[in-house]
């Protein structure tokens, strides 16, 4: 069965790139691109061709044609042309800097300043903001405008439908519907028609509404949604200094920053940049009185403290996450798992996790009714790896593999299908006080900052104007060194 799914994967690839791209092979491009062929399709064909409803004229149309083709032109940019990827096995330009930034196992390099490895994709991406399923791409560094403006393009577009559709099909519920019996099919047929397009356009303008103001306040704050969760949990962890956000340069400079620096540059889909605003998606422009790794170094106090927080927990109930893609299992897991566990689903990117009774999990957040948790090798895949010594090097490297795998499973769990492990007095107050080691291993930043104020201020200079940035940054970085907070 195995070999089976191997070779219709095998098949599902071939067929992708033969037809133009895997990229539109997913459901989200499939029902994004059908939605708008769909209401475009029945405004020209309805309002334009056959007279119904407002007939625009010359300049209208051609301004709706010309929404309708920005936006398709817009959505297949930042589809296929993607975020921006870490270079393979990345190192910053100073050895000392590297204990500053995070080391991503999977693409074995480190992480540049903003960037974060995506699950689904499999890669760093830089200045990733979220994993957008309709565009089936990250959306980041690169693509930030294209999607911008794609959602611009689709608020215009199916705003205007909704104009030229909406006196007909209003006119026609209220005089065809009652009267149904008394007009022919094709006339019921065609108020369907644009009854169901202006339905769809009108709720696109307000779910695409909703996620467009999300982004243009991105944009205007220059953060992205992970940092915004950064930022959020920097700032409400006790701390003697407070936690400035290093890239936040006003509204009007981090507009241009992903903009443009003009009126033509913002309109267009096409990414330009001004000399004081540039950004290659590793270096960025920062706050004046901030250092560069400050969000890095926060990350990583993060990473510490919730490993340190983590927790072992039993698996009681199986949880299969093929059951939560069927409507019809929704009153079987309402029983099993209780009304309040689906009812607060977690709806985000990250995955749900498949679990049996037997296996142990490893907590690293918690919810009122669900967890996110790793799931531990058994004892008997540990077993067999420490028994099989006189084996080949073949089979011992697909054991190897496969106990990565099986390390790497991670998701969403329902509190109802675990039982956490008894903690002790002391285990409760060891995962309550901080980490020993968190000051100890930022002791030693402090004098490596020193050491290059003067390099870094060399570095920062651009087209004559030296960024006076770096003595204020690394003093910033200094004072959060400096601090012997407990949780700093």
């Amino acid at each position: 069965s195995s070999q089976g799914w191997i070779r219709m994967a095998a098949l599902y690839k071939r067929m992708a790139k033969f037809l133009g791209g895997f990229r539109l092979l997913h459901w989200g491009p499939i029902v994004t691109l059908s939605l708008i062929i769909f209401i475009s399709y029945v405004t020209l064909t309805q309002v334009v061709k056959n007279g119904r409803g407002r007939v625009p004229g010359p300049i209208e149309l051609a301004w709706y044609i010309f929404s309708v083709i920005m936006l398709v032109y817009c959505y297949l940019k930042a589809s296929f042309g993607g975020p921006g990827h870490a270079p393979e096995g990345w190192k910053p330009k100073y050895a000392s800097d590297e204990k500053f930034l995070q080391h991503c196992k999977r693409c074995e390099g480190f992480k540049p300043p903003r960037a974060h490895h995506c699950s689904t994709c499999g890669v760093c991406v830089l200045k990733m903001d979220h994993h957008c399923p309709w565009i089936n791409n990250c959306v980041g560094h690169h693509n930030h405008k294209v999607f911008f403006l794609f959602l611009c393009y689709v608020l215009i577009a199916c705003a205007h439908s909704c104009l030229l559709l909406g006196p007909y099909t209003i006119r026609g519920v209220w005089i065809v519907f009652p009267r149904m019996s008394r007009y022919p099919p094709s006339i019921v047929l065609r108020l369907y028609q644009m009854l169901m397009a202006m339905v769809l356009a009108l709720s696109l303008v307000v779910s695409i509404g909703c996620l467009w103001i999300q982004q243009l306040q991105a944009i205007l704050g220059n953060i992205t949604g992970i940092e915004q969760w950064i930022v959020k949990k920097a700032e409400n962890r006790h701390r003697k200094i407070p936690f400035v956000y290093p890239y936040d340069l006003g509204w009007y400079r981090n507009w241009k920053m992903v903009m443009g620096p003009s009126l033509l540059a913002w309109i267009s889909p096409v990414r330009i940049t001004s000399k004081n605003e540039y950004a290659d998606g590793i270096d960025y422009p920062i706050k004046e009185g901030c250092g560069k790794y400050d969000l890095t170094i926060e990350q990583l106090i993060q990473k510490q403290l919730k490993r340190h927080r983590s927790y072992t927990a039993n698996v009681q109930k199986t949880f299969n996450t093929g059951c939560t893609n069927s409507s019809l299992n929704f009153v079987s897991l309402c029983v099993r798992y209780g009304f309040c566990s689906i009812y607060n689903y977690p709806g985000c990117d990250e995955a749900c996790l498949s679990v049996k009774p037997g296996d142990q999990l490893l907590v690293t957040r918690k919810r009122k009714y669900w967890i996110y948790a790793r799931k531990l090798a058994s004892n008997g895949r540990t077993k067999t790896l420490r028994s099989n010594k006189k084996s080949n090097e073949a089979e011992s490297l697909a054991q190897r593999e496969a106990g990565t795998k099986e390390w790497s499973k991670r998701g969403w769990v329902p509190v109802a299908c675990v039982r956490e492990l008894p903690q002790t007095a002391e285990d409760f107050q060891r995962s309550m006080a901080p980490p020993k080691t968190m000051n100890g291993g930022l002791e030693h930043k402090e004098t490596t900052l020193r050491k290059r104020n003067t390099v870094d201020s060399h570095d920062e200079t651009s087209s004559g104007k030296t960024y006076s940035k770096a003595t204020r940054s690394n003093s910033s970085s200094d004072e959060m060194l400096k601090s012997k907070d407990k949780f700093q």
